[in-house]
């Protein structure tokens, strides 16, 4: 299992990092592939179906 992350208050997180924190757990829940580009994470299902999850700062 993976350690958990602690940010440090006043830290800089960025996207990249949030997206970066996410990848596993798709990896580790759904079926199919999950590649990571910068802030986004690009998730294709075995029948060639594609999600894009972005990950920006509101």
């Amino acid at each position: 299992m993976q350690e958990k992350k602690l940010w440090q208050e006043g830290a800089v997180v960025t996207a990249e990092d949030v997206a970066a924190s996410l990848k596993p757990l798709i990896d580790e829940y759904f079926v199919g592939e999950c590649t990571r580009e910068d802030e986004k994470l690009i998730y294709t299902l075995p029948d060639g179906k594609k999600f894009e999850i972005i990950v920006t700062e509101k």
